[in-house]
């Protein structure tokens, strides 16, 4: 069995650094031939320079690192570059500001070489709370925060089974056997971000085409990750941006037909921001205005959703 770690940046020099030392101090797979690729997606920093110095590191004799540019903006081309850069019988994506545990890698390894009938494989990750976060983070029940500023996706001590209903793993926490992307295809370049304008999506939906083709997933408690804690995720501007965003890619990827313009969609976001103006309460109002963020990214892709049918008509009608 051969597993290559990707990795995919975008001028985050800084914490890409931190991701490859708890890589380059894990413990590696015993008999298992593993090897780190970083595709370096339009950087224009450091980064190139990092990689090349990094490759000389003593820490990498016994762990191969490479690294590939792609000069094509987006995540989603990123990720396909490396899919065909590899031939790793299993390809492990984690994020450019996520830190593995020493015993990723061998947990990784064992993990698939128990569970051969999973095409997809996830883990824990928990964002690494310092105490320098503001109390919203913590919020629970009725003002739980749904868009989060970091992945959160902890489900136990057991290994489950993910199904499509429950929650999915993020892009940056799954495993994949080569047999997927032959079966189900690459990540979609019309989704995902690029550079670091927030916008998602290229991961679930890759995901959910897995599901509807018989791919299982499996849930390992053992691999666990952190994500690095960035002071401006935590920003009131940042997180209305990522709602709006994320609530906006969710809408275009819907297999929902589009229904246009409902005059419920244009009262969602007054009726949140009226309940956000009118509290003192300040978790409930960090809620309200999240909450009505994304109500505007979604009524964005209700005023797209006619344009998108108009367009795909008129295609059709040219075919013909």
């Amino acid at each position: 069995m051969d597993i290559a770690v990707v990795i995919c940046t975008h001028n985050r020099a800084g914490l890409l650094r931190q991701t490859l030392d708890t890589l380059a101090r894990a413990r590696r797979p015993q008999g298992v031939r593993a090897e780190v690729v970083v595709v370096a997606n339009a950087c224009s920093d450091e980064t190139p320079a990092l990689l090349s110095e990094a490759q000389q590191a003593p820490a990498w004799r016994d762990l191969n690192l490479r690294w590939i540019a792609e000069p094509r903006p987006g995540k989603s081309h990123a990720l396909n570059r490396a899919i065909a850069e590899t031939d790793a019988a299993a390809l492990c994506f984690i994020d450019d500001d996520q830190f593995v545990d020493q015993d990723f890698l061998p947990t990784l390894a064992a993990a698939l070489d128990a569970n051969p009938e999973y095409g997809i494989l996830c883990g824990r990750i928990r964002p690494a709370w310092d105490g320098s976060e503001p109390a919203w983070v913590h919020a629970t029940g009725r003002y739980h925060i749904p868009i989060r500023p970091f992945p959160e996706y902890d489900f136990g001590d057991s290994p489950k089974e993910i199904p499509a209903d429950h929650k999915l793993p993020s892009g940056g926490n799954i495993t994949v056997r080569r047999w997927v992307f032959e079966q189900v295809g690459c990540f979609s370049t019309e989704l995902g971000p690029q550079g670091h304008n927030l916008m998602g999506g290229e991961d679930h939906d890759f995901i959910q085409r897995c599901l509807a083709n018989g791919v299982r997933i499996l849930y390992v408690p053992g691999l666990k990750q952190l994500h690095a804690i960035e002071p401006e995720r935590m920003r009131t501007g940042y997180m209305l941006r990522k709602s709006y965003l994320r609530s906006l890619s969710a809408r275009r990827m819907s297999d929902e037909p589009p229904q246009g313009l409902r005059p419920y969609l244009a009262t969602k976001p007054v009726q949140y921001g009226l309940n956000a103006l009118f509290t003192l309460d300040g978790n409930r109002r960090f809620y309200y205005l999240i909450r009505m963020a994304a109500a505007l990214g979604e009524l964005r892709a209700a005023m797209e959703s006619p344009l998108r049918q108009s367009a795909a008509t008129f295609g059709n009608k040219e075919e013909a």
